[in-house]
């Protein structure tokens, strides 16, 4: 599928037409007003005319550019106010981007008669049982927890007519695939329209997207070339002792399906890959001097897909294709400029987006600045995230594969569980006795991690084992096939997400 995108992609010789705020209902302009905007983002002027229109779409646009208001909107028009059901669900990664979307509903829906409902795990099931009961139009919410909501029989689909999943390279992603699986189970027949929103859309996303969209559009705002391949490149400033703690907190961060890390020497990839494994991450090395079983082992792991994190040289790097890499990341910058684009095009492939990553201390950030003048390369410059941003983050993603894993167990195995809960809390409630859960919750977290780097197509999670209400098989009835496909580019506004 990759290479038909791709392919499709660069034939196109059609344009999604823009709109303007103009010439939208009276309803869409009030809601424009109400939040502050007098005109309309490119990525909203581009996707709202096919969201209108009920077509599946995949929405390239990069986080800040708008891609909030451009699926919320079209919902004033398409969704019926006076139906007090779930019509719209809205799916995100984390809570703070489910509180976010929430938010921007509010301001948008205010007047419409249009009621929305946030759900999201670490809070309390009380208030969105009594959202969801009063028949919320619009869902917002985590992966994880709609499923739980789901299994539960608090949450009816029935009704569903649209379908959004943002940030779909996380979404897509080792965490969220398995729930993202079984979620599609109980989408109803009724579904009109299904869209992927995401800055990025790694080779996994594109193959798994047939799963839930029907032969989408592509609508790319990300890129300046009519195409649908695309590398972000990206720098963080680092101090220049312990780079490694800062490379493994931007991994942490990122959390790549899959990444093969540049150091300049073969002592650098031998201490990297030493960093890496002892915090629980899934490395491995690749040096000149390495014997070729071991080399032929480590390359038919990552292309297999089942290494996420590959430390090598550029002599030992020099000639591999990997396929389905969605990071290149510098750990440094190499002395020869060349090298940096050759680097950097490892990702990207087959019509897939990528990203590339370089840590930089004191003057190598002026160097790698004059190498992006150079070559023309759209460098931006990242905050290096904080530790309490990282472990926030990891902590949320654990919390998925957990909540995962407990909805795997069947009823013997729960009860099992249930004789620890006192324990728990009791551990919990002590600084000195919480670092025994802290320690449980490090293994879990790594076994988690050396997990297959992506999921796959042709191997869908199993369904849960226990017992859970009758879900649909048939995600939809047939409908007609599109025959459009294209691609736009343009550049990005900073309203909305």
């Amino acid at each position: 599928m990759t290479d038909q995108y791709a392919s499709n992609a660069s034939q196109s010789k059609h344009e999604y037409s823009a709109t303007s705020l103009e010439d939208l209902s009276p309803r869409i302009q009030e809601a424009c007003r109400s939040a502050g905007w007098s005109s309309l983002a490119p990525v909203q002027a581009r996707s709202i005319p096919v969201l209108l229109r009920g077509d599946d779409l995949m929405v390239q646009s990069r986080t800040g550019s708008g891609k909030t208001g451009a699926f919320l909107l079209p919902m004033l028009e398409r969704l019926n106010p006076d139906q007090a059901a779930c019509q719209a669900l809205i799916l995100v990664p984390t809570r703070e981007l489910a509180r976010q979307v929430h938010a921007e509903a509010q301001t948008l829906f205010k007047g419409s008669g249009l009621r929305t409902a946030a759900v999201f795990g670490g809070v309390g099931y009380k208030e969105q049982f009594d959202a969801l009961r009063e028949g919320a139009h619009v869902v917002v919410g985590t992966p994880g927890r709609i499923l739980d909501h789901l299994l539960k029989g608090s949450f009816a689909t029935k009704k569903l007519r649209i379908l959004v999943m943002d940030e779909a390279d996380r979404m897509l992603s080792m965490g969220f695939y398995q729930d993202m699986v079984q979620i599609r189970g109980y989408l109803p027949q009724s579904v009109e329209s299904s869209y992927l929103f995401s800055a990025t859309f790694p080779s996994h996303v594109l193959r798994l997207s047939s799963q839930f969209l029907i032969d989408p559009g592509f609508l790319s705002l990300s890129s300046d070339t009519l195409n649908v391949a695309e590398i972000e490149h990206s720098y963080y400033v680092v101090p220049a002792v312990q780079r490694e703690r800062s490379l493994l907190r931007i991994l942490e961060y990122l959390n790549p399906v899959s990444a093969l890390i540049f150091c300049n020497t073969k002592s650098d990839v031998q201490f990297v890959t030493t960093v890496l494994q002892r915090f629980g991450l899934d490395a491995d090395q690749l040096t000149s001097d390495l014997r070729q079983n071991k080399r032929d082992q480590v390359l038919g792991r990552i292309k297999a897909g089942n290494l996420r994190l590959l430390v090598a040289t550029d002599v030992a790097a020099r000639g591999i294709d990997i396929p389905d890499l969605s990071h290149v990341i510098q750990y440094q910058p190499s002395e020869d400029p060349e090298l940096y684009v050759h680097r950097a095009g490892r990702t990207g492939r087959a019509g897939a987006s990528g990203e590339a990553v370089t840590l930089v201390a004191g003057m190598e950030k002026i160097k790698l600045n004059q190498v992006a003048k150079k070559f023309r390369i759209p460098l931006q410059e990242q905050e290096l995230p904080s530790e309490e941003t990282v472990n926030d983050m990891v902590g949320q993603r654990l919390t998925a594969i957990l909540e995962a894993e407990l909805r795997s167990r069947d009823l013997v195995q729960q009860e099992r569980a249930k004789r620890f809960v006192k324990l728990a809390r009791e551990l919990g409630q002590n600084d000195d006795a919480a670092m025994l859960l802290g320690m449980l919750l490090d293994e879990a977290a790594q076994k988690a991690s050396q997990g297959p780097a992506a999921p796959s197509e042709e191997e869908p999670p199993s369904e849960p084992k226990q017992d859970k209400p009758k879900a649909n098989k048939k995600r939809r009835r047939p409908r007609r096939k599109k025959t459009r496909q294209s691609s736009d580019n343009d550049s990005n506004s900073s309203q909305g997400n």
